[in-house]
């Protein structure tokens, strides 16, 4: 895809329009995020557990006075963000020491995220936790108070992660996880 195709990539509330039965989620390991895609996503936002966002290219609406919340867009990626806590055992917050009383703390957590297997390489999840970094520091901190992104990320996700910012959380229990725990401190953005 080139970088004016690329520009056409957008993000937008998963809803069933999006065809999103035909996601290809990659290897085996990958399949609980496609079945969630396709059988929970949908459900799980009914009952405001969790809200899917989803890529889709807007090339692929070529009469521009249609809809783009209407239209049959493929999804290339999606992400799943709800309300959490997360315990940080002994993480400071040096701006504001009295909330190490409490032991948990506000975040929103990434309960899921992946790339269409046609489409990885292009960005993609960047872009989707860029959204979800940007949704928490500009949309949900200043109305609902957030310290945190948070994750249980896969191990073989933990790069990625790591590489958009997020830190594993340095205890011997979350080391060993199968699922660690990586966050981003919303506060040191700031």
């Amino acid at each position: 895809m080139d970088d004016a195709a690329r520009a056409d990539l957008k993000i937008l509330p998963l809803n069933q329009f999006h065809h999103h039965k035909n996601f290809k989620s990659g290897g085996e390991q990958f399949q609980p995020l496609k079945t969630f895609l396709q059988q929970d996503a949908l459900l799980f936002q009914d009952a405001c557990i969790a809200q899917s966002y989803v890529v889709i290219d807007d090339n692929a609406r070529i009469d521009k006075t249609k809809n783009k919340y209407f239209f049959p867009y493929r999804v290339l990626g999606y992400i799943t963000l709800t309300c959490s806590q997360v315990n940080l055992k002994d993480y400071h917050l040096g701006d504001c020491a009295r909330a190490e009383r409490y032991e948990f703390l506000p975040a929103v957590k990434i309960a899921r995220l992946v790339v269409d297997a046609r489409s990885r390489g292009l960005g993609i999840g960047a872009m989707l936790f860029g959204f979800a970094l940007s949704m928490s520091l500009d949309d949900i901190r200043p109305l609902v108070g957030c310290r945190f992104l948070i994750t249980d990320s896969k191990r073989n996700a933990m790069d990625f992660y790591n590489r958009q910012g997020m830190e594993l959380l340095d205890t011997e229990e979350n080391h060993s996880a199968k699922h660690p725990i990586m966050f981003v401190d919303l506060h040191t953005l700031l």
